[in-house]
């Protein structure tokens, strides 16, 4: 897997939303890893004015720490989780009324989708890598 520069990262995070979800869906099909911040006491969550948790998720290392980084989530540390746990999460999350950010960026703008969106877009992607 390539590194992403820091020039790269830049621009991704200046893509809009719907052109970042795409990129992580291509990318996870592409790499099966996704990437998140944990703690000790688990997963860094979002929060959006109706109060719904929300988990930040991005298609490679980089992109997660500059996000880190940028909002100040110190106390976070980048995590790789195999995209197959991943698919079996959304499935968790969904019952948990959780949402997803896709690749949200530094002004925590991105897509937030319901797990079953994101589960059902992977899934489409990885059929057509089968093909």
């Amino acid at each position: 897997m390539e590194s992403l520069r820091q020039e790269d990262i830049v621009k991704l995070f200046k893509k809009p939303g719907e052109k970042r979800y795409d990129y992580f869906i291509k990318k996870v099909a592409e790499n099966e890893e996704v990437y998140g911040l944990a703690d000790e006491e688990g997963w860094a969550l979002l929060g959006d004015d109706s109060d719904a948790d929300i988990l930040p998720l991005f298609p490679a290392a980089e992109l997660a720490e500059a996000f880190r980084q940028a909002v100040g989530f110190d106390e976070y540390a980048v995590e790789a989780v195999d995209v197959n746990e991943m698919m079996l999460w959304l499935d968790e999350m969904e019952k948990d009324d959780l949402l997803v950010a896709v690749f949200p960026n530094p002004e925590l703008n991105g897509a937030v989708m319901e797990p079953k969106q994101l589960k059902a877009d992977l899934q489409k992607e990885f059929d057509k890598e089968v093909e």
